[in-house]
């Protein structure tokens, strides 16, 4: 019985220190991701204030608001959770409070009682008369050995309460803090409740002031989608023909292997120049002379892979760092994301967005998420998309100015590709961020590193 009361105290404790443990990580979760939300508003406030002159509603200022309006959403709903949590410390340090205050009253009264016992026997003759009155030497050492551990005992008592009472005006002090911070938080909340409320009033009146010109706006759309399409398109085609070109480097790599294995010398026997057909009919040859001079024939090594080594290599750390990979511009804001959407202002339009849209502050520089090899397509305007290549693997960036590389060329992970495009007209820096898997598009916000 002993033991299981131990095993259950210990299990008890570790249920406890656990519990500790998960209340600390969702602090600093919540800590972590307000710093994140407060940093994306900040972003926004200062692309919408570099703008500020020219009081033209704009569909770029429209979606760097809508985007505002969502993070200050999500930063109400964190402040919400860590005043959350704040009460459910407030209501256990009180709880902690009347369990010490209760501690300490009843040591106190049991301290109160031991003195006036002691004050009854307070001379010395009482105490003198107690050891000499004792029937033997032995009872007279542990009647003197009793009074010494009686005044220990008065002193360890003393002490106990004083901690307790340390403890139990730390514990109000916290509380105090706590409460502070508490309605800190509440009053945080009650401003951003009113920014929120105000950037609302300011976005429906952009909007429309946009709805007047809607037909407008769609032509402009139309005309800009037409564009779109025919960079894509390009930019579909060279990913194509870097899966062609790629397969064709597999075949021919493996081809030469099997070459190399029958004991064909290249430069001697074959050179690049030789065709594959070529190639393939001097290795049937060299093995049938093997087999006539009863010479072991090396096999083929198995099936033909879509990639060399490298680049099969390089195409599994790319799909290793799904979740991990750096964004393409260090700071930024997500305001357009993958996939089908309608167009907040052309009534009944729908956008098919194959990456996600990051506006960003004027002058700021794409780099690249991860390192491979370049490949250039010039967009209509005077920017142009980047196309790096990772094995089977491609992420693109569109939108580019003041370029940094060239076709070609093998960059590494987070390497500067050139400025975000500034756009005049509509007066934002946008990059056009993509990550395509073989020739199908794929959702870029799960690939990005979390902020």
């Amino acid at each position: 019985m002993h033991v299981l009361s131990k095993f259950i105290l210990l299990t008890l404790l570790c249920s406890f220190s656990l519990s500790l443990d998960a209340q600390r990580d969702r602090k600093g979760e919540l800590q972590r991701q307000k710093i994140r939300l407060l940093d994306e508003i900040e972003l926004a406030n200062r692309i919408l204030g570099a703008t500020k002159a020219d009081q033209k509603a704009t569909l770029g200022n429209v979606q760097t608001v809508e985007r505002k309006i969502k993070l200050r959403e999500n930063l109400l709903a964190t402040l919400d959770k860590e005043v959350e949590l704040l009460s459910e410390d407030i209501e256990k340090l009180e709880n902690d409070i009347d369990t010490l205050e209760r501690e300490v009253e009843e040591q106190k009264t049991a301290y109160a009682n031991m003195i006036r016992q002691a004050y009854r026997s307070r001379s010395n003759y009482s105490r003198l008369m107690f050891i000499l009155s004792s029937k033997d030497f032995n009872q007279a050492l542990k009647r003197l050995e009793y009074m010494k551990q009686y005044a220990a005992f008065r002193r360890r008592q003393v002490k106990l309460i004083e901690e307790k009472q340390a403890t139990l005006n730390g514990k109000i002090q916290e509380l105090t803090r706590q409460k502070l911070r508490k309605e800190a938080l509440r009053g945080q909340m009650q401003e951003e409740r009113q920014k929120l409320q105000q950037e609302k009033k300011a976005q429906e009146a952009d909007i429309a002031k946009l709805k007047e010109r809607e037909q407008e706006i769609a032509a402009e759309l139309a005309e800009k989608q037409k564009q779109a399409k025919k960079v894509e398109n390009e930019i579909q085609r060279i990913i194509a023909e870097e899966i062609k070109r790629a397969k064709a480097r597999a075949v021919r790599n493996q081809i030469e292997e099997e070459a190399r294995r029958v004991g064909l010398v290249s430069g001697k026997d074959y050179s690049s120049r030789t065709s594959n057909a070529l190639l393939k009919e001097l290795i049937q040859k060299k093995k049938e002379a093997l087999r006539a001079a009863n010479k072991p024939v090396a096999e083929s090594s198995g099936p033909v892979y879509d990639l060399t080594p490298e680049a099969r290599q390089l195409a599994a750390s790319f799909a290793a760092n799904r979740q991990n990979l750096p964004w393409p511009v260090e700071r930024g804001i997500v305001t357009s994301r993958f996939g089908k959407q309608s167009h907040p202002i052309a009534k009944g339009v729908i956008i098919n967005n194959t990456g996600i849209d990051i506006t960003t502050e004027r002058n700021a520089k794409a780099r690249a998420s991860f390192g491979g090899e370049v490949s250039i397509v010039r967009i209509p305007g005077g920017a142009f998309a980047v196309i790096i290549r990772h094995g089977n693997y491609f992420t693109v960036y569109q939108n580019i100015a003041e370029l940094k590389v060239s076709n070609g060329e093998k960059v590494n992970n987070g390497q500067e590709l050139g400025t975000v495009f500034y756009n005049e007209q509509e007066r934002r820096s946008l990059l056009h961020f993509e990550v395509w898997k073989d020739n199908k598009p794929q959702d870029p916000s799960p690939w990005l590193a979390k902020k």
